[in-house]
C-alpha cells in the first residue's frame, strides 16, 4: 500500500530477496520518516469513522493466529443476507490503517455491505525491514489452496460468513500491493468462495518478481498456473485492476498483466485457448478526470455474450498509492486524493456479480431489475 512502497518519496514496499532486499531496506527508511512526521495528526472532520460497528477477532489457520477487523454497517440485519467485501492490506500496513485509509466503511454504510480487514499473523508482523507486516507471497505454499496466507484469508472470510448473515454468492476480495498479489492468488485458489476480485497496484498470480522490474514471469505461464490451481473448482472470475502509471514499485505493466492473466485464465476455464473466446482487447474505452486531480483511462472487457468480465483503471501520473481514500493528513504517505475513489470503483464492479455454477458470468452479472448490468457503464 502506499506507505509501504514509495520509491523516491514513494518509499519501499513489500518484496525483495538478495540485492532487492538491501534496496528496499533503504527505501523503507523514507517511509519510517514519513510516518514519524505525520504521526499524531488529528483525524479530519470529514473522515470520521463510519457510524457502524467495528469489531475485532482472531482466526486460527493451520495453527497460526490471524487477527482481523470487521465493519458492520448500521443497516445490517441478520434477517437479510448482506454482501461481504474483503480488503487485504499491503506490506508495512496494518488492517487498522487499511480501514482508515480506504474509506470502504463509509461506502459500506451507504450500500449495505460488510467489510472484513484481514491482518497478517505474528510471523508476518515480525518479518525484517520492508517485509514487515507482509503476507508471505514469496512462499509458493501461499499460492496454494489450504496452505499459507491464502488459506488464512479464506478461513477469515469463512469465519465472518458464519458470524454474520452473508450472501454466499456475493463475497468479493480487493487487495493492494502485496495484498493485490494475494487477491490474484485467492481468485485461483478459491474461485468457489469469491465472486469477483480486484487487484490494485500489484501483479498477476505467482508474479511477485514483476516488482520494480515491470517484467516478471510470462503472462501465459501465470495464467496456466492459475488455471491449474483452480482444479475442479474452475470458474470464470471477473477481475478488476487499478494502478498508477507513475508507480515505481509495481509499474503499470504489472497491474495490467494481472488483468490479462485473469482473462487468459477465464479463457482456459471456458475450454478455449488463452486468447479466446474472451477477447484480450477492450470492448470499450472511456476517459475520466478527477476534478482538480488526475485523469484516468478505463478499459472494459466483455465475454462473447456481451457481459463485462474485466475492467482496468489506469490513473495517469499516480504513484504507488491508494487512489482516493481518506483526506486525513496522518495518511498522506498512503493515499493520493488526486485519484478517483478506488473503493467506489471496485464496488461499482463487484455489485454486478453473483457467484453461480455457470461457466459464463452473464447469469451472475445481471441481478434482477438491474438493466445496466448487461453492457452499460457503471
Amino acid at each position: 500500500m502506499r506507505g509501504e512502497l514509495r520509491v523516491e518519496p514513494q518509499a519501499a514496499s513489500c518484496v525483495s530477496l538478495g540485492g532487492r532486499f538491501a534496496r528496499l531496506a533503504v527505501l523503507a527508511g523514507a517511509v519510517a520518516l514519513l510516518l514519524l512526521a505525520t504521526a499524531g495528526v488529528a483525524t479530519a472532520a470529514a473522515d470520521r469513522p463510519g457510524p457502524g460497528k467495528t469489531t475485532r477477532g482472531t482466526v486460527t489457520s493451520n495453527g497460526d493466529g490471524y487477527p482481523y477487523r470487521l465493519y458492520t454497517p448500521r443497516s445490517y440485519s441478520p434477517r437479510h443476507a448482506a454482501p461481504l467485501v474483503v480488503v487485504v492490506h499491503g506490506c508495512q500496513t496494518t488492517a487498522n490503517q487499511e480501514q482508515a485509509i480506504t474509506r470502504y466503511d463509509r461506502l459500506a454504510e451507504r450500500k449495505g455491505f460488510v467489510v472484513l480487514y484481514p491482518e497478517v499473523d505474528e510471523a508476518g508482523r515480525t518479518q525484517p525491514g520492508p517485509l514487515r507486516q507482509c503476507w508471505t507471497f514469496l512462499d509458493p505454499n501461499s499460492w496454494k489452496r489450504g496452505s499459507g496466507d491464502s488459506a488464512a484469508i479464506a478461513d477469515m472470510t469463512r469465519a465472518i460468513m458464519a458470524k454474520r448473515s452473508i450472501a454466499r454468492g456475493r463475497v468479493y476480495l480487493a487487495g493492494i500491493s502485496a495484498g493485490g498479489l494475494m487477491a490474484s492468488v485467492e481468485a485461483a485458489a478459491y474461485p468457489d468462495l469469491y465472486a469477483a476480485v480486484a487487484v490494485m497496484s500489484s501483479s498477476a498470480y505467482a508474479d511477485w518478481t514483476c516488482f520494480t522490474s515491470g517484467v516478471g514471469i510470462p503472462v501465459e505461464t501465470s495464467a496456466q498456473l492459475a488455471f491449474e490451481e483452480m482444479g475442479s473448482r474452475a470458474r470464470v472470475v471477473p477481475t478488476f485492476v487499478l494502478g498508477g502509471d507513475a508507480d515505481l514499485a509495481f509499474p503499470w505493466s504489472c497491474t495490467e498483466k494481472a488483468l490479462e492473466q485473469g482473462l487468459r485464465t477465464d479463457n482456459l476455464v471456458l475450454g478455449g485457448s488463452q486468447e479466446g473466446p474472451i477477447s484480450l482487447e477492450p470492448a470499450k474505452i472511456r476517459r475520466g478526470q478527477k476534478p482538480g486531480g488526475y485523469s484516468y483511462t478505463v478499459r472494459i472487457y466483455r465475454d462473447p455474450a456481451g457481459c463485462r468480465v474485466g475492467e482496468s483503471w489506469r490513473i495517469h501520473g499516480m504513484g504507488h498509492f491508494w487512489s482516493g481514500g481518506t483526506t486525513d493528513p496522518a495518511y498522506d504517505g498512503y493515499t493520493d486524493v488526486k485519484g478517483p475513489s478506488a473503493a467506489k470503483a471496485t464496488w461499482a464492479f463487484f455489485k454486478r456479480y453473483r457467484k453461480s455454477a455457470t461457466a459464463m458470468p452473464c447469469a451472475e452479472a445481471r441481478p434482477r431489475g438491474d438493466r445496466r448490468a448487461r453492457g452499460g457503464s457503471p
